[in-house]
């Protein structure tokens, strides 16, 4: 019994992975949503922030398995760091003033959008250590090369405007520096590949088009 428990987790453990971060995010927004109907305030930015982590965490539980991955630890460190560093910006005191209310509104809410649309593009191909998957060459993926990682830089730009003090600009350059390095390390891993060594070629720009 144990020898086959064994076999079973050696076998399976991309998808035991997967549907341990399926409960966990899919836990998170149920909370959410149950938060959001308690206080009666349902935002843009608050249900588009929902869909987008239903759909994160049905992409999670129906992603392909890894074909290949990065086995350094330290740059997979920095690839988790990168993305699960938004909880460490929760709970920080939020500003009074309705000018940089407004403006973060319309940040985070573009920021929400981009990152639902990327995350249909990417479908199944989803991942968060740096690993292949499938090269995804169109749609946003068209545009820039990292696309979901510029909506979660966007997305804390928009908390850094209406959450500004010493620990969330810290954070904030902690993460962005994170997103930025994971997208260089990610390159080098898939660059290995003919394929996407061509898509580089035609998609110049990692974060901004004909900027960066």
């Amino acid at each position: 019994m144990k020898k086959r428990l064994i076999k079973y987790v050696k076998t399976h453990y991309q998808f035991l992975i997967n549907v341990y971060l399926f409960i966990n995010f899919f836990g998170y927004t149920m909370y959410q949503l149950y938060m959001v109907i308690k206080t009666g305030h349902a935002s843009f930015v608050e249900i588009s922030f929902i869909v987008q982590n239903v759909i994160l965490s049905f992409v999670v539980i129906i992603r392909i398995p890894h074909k290949t991955i990065d086995h350094s630890v330290f740059h997979q460190i920095i690839a988790l760091v990168a993305f699960f560093s938004g909880a460490a910006f929760m709970g920080q005191p939020s500003t009074s003033d309705s000018t940089l209310v407004a403006v973060s509104t319309v940040v985070t809410a573009a920021a929400n959008v981009i990152g639902i649309i990327t995350l249909l593009n990417l479908g199944k191909s989803f991942g968060i250590l740096i690993a292949l998957r499938k090269v995804k060459r169109h749609g946003a993926y068209g545009l820039i090369r990292h696309p979901m990682y510029f909506s979660d830089i966007l997305l804390r730009c928009g908390f850094l405007v209406s959450h500004f003090n010493v620990f969330v600009v810290i954070m904030f350059v902690v993460s962005t520096a994170c997103y930025v390095y994971r997208a260089i390390l990610e390159e080098r891993h898939l660059s290995e590949r003919k394929e996407y060594r061509a898509y580089m070629t035609r998609v110049r720009y990692r974060f901004i088009p004909f900027i960066f």
